[in-house]
């Protein structure tokens, strides 16, 4: 036993006066009594000392434990390297504390004579830690404070101390449990706390392999190779309503019985851009309903027969901070008796003046209740730079004494990073470097617009200048955008394989469960990413890649290279081409770090064109830069001349960028049979239209609700009243309209627009169209919406897109203007979305010039987008409730008032609906794009099936294009 407390005697060291003897015997004699009573002094002394050592503490029983009572004169008592102290101002009642030590051998031998406990904690000590320091018995006395702080020293032969804990050993459970603490100035490791553990010790942890998690957002699919690498699958969909249940529908792909675990995440946001603090704050504050919300999530995770589930309630204010951890205590309650697995999601913790904050996120707290805590890190790369003062490296470092090592995951991002002014964006590899521009050429051509054998041609990039550049700290590399004065605009961080594997490294020093991404199945991951990730869980050494970006021109013919030739990033390259007579492509592609990124190439041809003229090469496609450039096309093509009829190129595999972009179709109803031709293009929505009449039951939206869901597809339901109604009943038709809207958003609705193109007399009465007019609709619209079901996604009406305002005065309003009242009343605060058709377009979609009729902004796709994000500042995405094409193909000549149309094809309608998509999805101001329509087939006096993209004759060659776009 080690004690503190001195003994004024020792009792096996005394020095015995040997006695006179008398008797008959001789000297022999003599000495066989002296052996004998030298002996039976020598065992019974032994005895004395085993009856007062562990397991008897014979004078413990006799005397009772010998505690050291802590008073404010007394505040600390030592044994062996640990320290328990108490305040001054605070020591406890009558608090005392005595110590035993076993020592590390002991306990590793699991030697049951020593302790009875033992045994049992030996076993179940986690394989992944090392015992460091003697186990430490303390037993206490009186009535402890509130707070008690423990100091261990650290042992000179201990390794890192980023590596260390202490864990208390809990006889009731059989287990041992984290104890919280953090490294001290002394060198040593101190713990606070509120109940003094019995048995603890210092340990070691070791890394175990990576937890790897990835989240499926619903516009996306798990792929094989993603779902080769992940741990965990966490699809994504379904969100908590004001009641506590749960709504929506999980995004599609994973697969129970596979090879990893699949856990959905319950979220409070559809897009991250709009999160609803506000419904999961309700239903913190209300301990009925945050008992049943945990409930229902447990309810849903065990029905579905998941292994867990993770919550992500982002935005809550610190003020919910208890209400969040007691929610998620109940929560684990719920959990565990079914043996499932929890997670939570919290944002990086901030350093202040005061220490390390988390808000509304105790770490500590959910540290106690969650098998996995997901830290979602801030985008800036060099935020991951090495050293004791760097932000990522000081925040795991704390991080790792608040909260169990193996349990934390990294949030980290698979994407690229846009720094500019100071604000850090995700964007996709290829959109990263598309600032650069795409490949020009200048060369002397014939009159027949040819190239000599031989000829000297020059190509480079028409983009931004830019300067490669590369940190070494993180191994990222970098291009910044430089301006007219050589400064620089923007910085573009490459998220290549190794840029990724070096930020996964972090975790290693640290010993944490793994990394988890939002993003991994997102558009724009660049190549060698999913590699990295392989590498990182089997901890496969790191073959870092240091060289600068370069650009690898190729040219090449329909039989492949011709040449390749390799340039500095900004580099032109001058050339010749000597081959036989031909069509041949000039294409590059940035590379560097084990990505590449090809720009799009042009097309040459060696002397005129032969009748039968040879395939021209594919110029590879890739994104185009923000805010709207020209998308992508994998060849040079005959311009289409004006109103239809030329060549329609559908853009390549890869053009509609994934992430929070999704898009749908308008159906005749939920319960179309065109759901296999919409889902075979990619659609996850439909449209259906719900005109609104005065007693309408909101239970009217209940069908096409479920017919939608049946069939795995999200709802947008464009709810339109009549502009006599509302002229007639004026502000009580408005209530009782935004009254029936929040019980259409009760019956799960995924989205509403609020009326239809509310700036025309067909639809608003006349003479009262305005746009503060439908802000007042729209603002108690939102609010019924919200209070019934918080998910549904609000979208303003969209208006007519229209120029005829001073031809119609009072009948009409421009788009335009309409917005603009619409913003100046302060409707932006009532939508998640802006409403907006685009159905006009006899042009392709990245043409801003070139329609016969005249230049006004809607007739083209990127004036318009460009022209609504502006009129809003870019403050909410746009959503396409209806983009269209009208082709008359396959039906009779169009009506009069259609005849712009005529000239369209079905080719160019297939075409341009994937390229639209391609260029709303890379634009980052699209949230939602709706296809007018899918499955009409009304050809009148308007001519609904001249929109439809299923075909006379059933065929729907746009579904191909949009396929083949993805």
């Amino acid at each position: 036993m080690v004690d503190f407390f001195e003994q004024d005697e020792d009792l096996t060291t005394g020095e015995f006066i040997r006695p006179p003897l008398e008797g008959r015997g001789g000297a022999n004699n003599l000495g066989c009594w002296i052996t004998a009573l030298v002996s039976i002094f020598m065992a019974t002394a032994l005895i004395l000392v085993g009856l007062f050592l562990p397991p008897v503490n014979l004078l413990d029983r006799i005397l009772g434990l010998q505690y050291i009572q802590l008073d404010a004169q007394h505040t600390s008592a030592f044994t062996d390297g640990l320290t328990v102290a108490v305040a001054e101002s605070a020591p406890g009642d009558g608090f005392g504390v005595a110590f035993e030590s076993v020592p590390i051998s002991d306990f590793l031998n699991g030697d049951a004579s020593v302790a009875d406990w033992i045994p049992a904690a030996r076993a179940a000590a986690p394989p992944f830690l090392a015992l460091q320091s003697n186990v430490y018995e303390i037993e206490t006395t009186g009535t402890a404070p509130d707070n008690v702080r423990l100091d261990i020293a650290i042992p000179p032969n201990a390794g890192s101390p980023d590596l260390l804990d202490i864990y208390a050993w809990d006889d009731e459970r059989s287990l041992w449990e984290f104890v919280p603490s953090q490294l001290n100035a002394s060198g040593g490791i101190t713990a606070n706390v509120s109940v003094v553990p019995r048995h603890l010790a210092l340990f070691q942890a070791a890394p175990q392999q990576a937890t790897v998690l990835v989240s499926i957002d619903t516009s996306q699919v798990l792929t094989d190779d993603v779902g080769q690498v992940a741990t965990i699958v966490a699809p994504a969909g379904v969100q908590p309503s004001l009641a506590g249940t749960l709504i929506g529908s999980l995004a599609p792909g994973f697969e129970l019985n596979a090879g990893y675990l699949v856990m959905p995440t319950i979220r409070n946001f559809t897009d991250p851009r709009a999160i609803d603090p506000e419904t999961v704050t309700r239903i913190l504050n209300n301990t009925t309903t945050r008992a049943e919300h945990a409930r229902q999530i447990a309810g849903f995770a065990g029905a579905g027969n998941f292994d867990g589930i993770i919550i992500d309630y982002r935005g809550l204010a610190a003020e919910q901070r208890e209400q969040f951890s007691d929610f998620v205590r109940q929560l684990q309650n719920s959990m565990k008796d079914q043996g499932l697995l929890l997670g939570v999601v919290v944002p990086a913790a901030q350093q202040t003046a005061d220490g390390w904050q988390t808000g509304a996120y105790d770490w500590r707290e959910l540290g106690r209740h969650v098998d996995y805590l997901q830290v979602n890190l801030d985008l800036n790369p060099q935020d991951f730079a090495p050293g004791d003062d760097q932000p990522v490296e000081a925040m795991l470092r704390w991080a790792v004494g608040e909260v169990s090592r193996e349990k934390v995951l990294l949030g980290l991002s698979a994407r690229s990073v846009r720094e500019a002014d100071g604000v850090f964006t995700s964007i996709g590899f290829d959109e990263a470097l598309s600032a650069l521009g795409d490949v020009t050429l200048e060369a002397n051509l014939t009159a027949t617009g040819s190239l000599e054998p031989g000829s000297e041609i020059r190509v480079g990039l028409d983009g931004f200048n830019a300067r490669s550049n590369f940190d070494a700290n993180t191994m990222s590399p970098y291009i910044e955008f430089l301006g007219e004065a050589d400064d620089t605009i923007a910085r573009v961080w490459l998220t290549t394989g190794d840029a990724l594997r070096f930020r996964m490294d972090r975790t290693i020093p640290f010993a944490l469960g793994g990394v988890a991404f939002d993003d991994l199945l997102a558009r724009g991951v660049a190549d060698g990413v999913l590699g990295s990730i392989a590498g990182y869980q089997m901890q496969l050494p790191s073959s870092a890649n240091r060289d600068a970006l370069a650009l690898r021109w190729r040219i090449e013919n329909a039989d492949g290279i011709v040449s390749e030739v390799m340039t500095g990033l900004t580099d032109e390259l001058v050339t010749t081409i000597e081959a036989p007579d031909g069509n041949y492509a000039v294409n590059v592609a940035v590379v560097g770090g084990g990505a590449e990124s090809a720009r799009n190439g042009v097309a040459v041809a060696l002397l005129a064109p032969t009748p039968t003229p040879t395939p021209l090469p594919t110029a590879t496609p890739t994104p185009t830069a923000t805010p709207i450039p020209p998308t992508p096309v994998p060849q040079v093509a005959v311009a289409a001349s004006s109103g239809g009829g030329g060549i329609a190129v559908r853009p390549g595999a890869g053009s509609i960028a994934a992430g929070q972009f999704e898009y749908g179709g308008h159906v005749t109803s939920a319960g179309t049979g065109a759901v296999g031709a919409m889902q075979r293009a990619g659609m996850n929505w439909m449209k259906v239209q719900l005109r609104y009449s005065p007693g309408m039951d909101p239970g009217a939206a209940a069908a096409p609700i479920a017919a939608a869901h049946n069939n795995g597809m999200k709802i947008l339901l464009g709810v339109l009243g009549s502009p006599n109604d509302l002229a007639n009943g004026g502000q009580g038709y408005v209530a009782q309209f935004a009254s029936f809207l929040g019980g259409v958003a009760s019956m799960g609705a995924d989205a509403i627009e609020v009326w239809n193109e509310p700036n025309i007399d067909r639809e608003w009465p006349a003479g009262q169209i305005s746009g503060a007019a439908y802000a007042d609709m729209l603002r108690q619209a939102f609010e019924a919406i919200k209070r019934s079901n918080p998910s549904t996604m609000v979208i303003s009406g969209a208006p007519a897109p229209t120029g005829a305002e001073a031809a119609f005065p009072g009948r009409v309003m421009n788009d335009d203007n309409f917005i603009r009242q619409l913003v100046d009343a302060g409707g932006l605060q009532w939508m998640d979305c802006l409403g907006a058709h685009y159905n006009e377009g006899i042009v392709g979609p990245s043409q801003t010039s070139g329609d016969p009729r005249d230049n006004y902004y809607t007739r083209y796709f990127p004036t318009m987008l460009n022209t609504y994000w502006n009129l809003i500042g870019g403050a909410k995405p746009i959503c396409f409730t209806e983009l269209g094409y009208l082709t008359p193909e396959g039906y009779g000549p169009l009506p009069n008032f259609f005849a712009w149309a005529q000239n369209v094809t079905v080719s160019q309608q297939a075409a341009w609906l994937a390229e639209a998509a391609a260029i709303a999805s890379q634009s980052g101001r699209v949230r939602l794009m709706i296809i007018w329509n899918v499955d009409f087939t009304l050809y009148g006096s308007d001519p609904q099936g001249g929109y439809a993209i299923i075909r006379p004759g059933g065929g729907c060659p746009a579904c191909d294009a949009l396929a083949g776009a993805r």
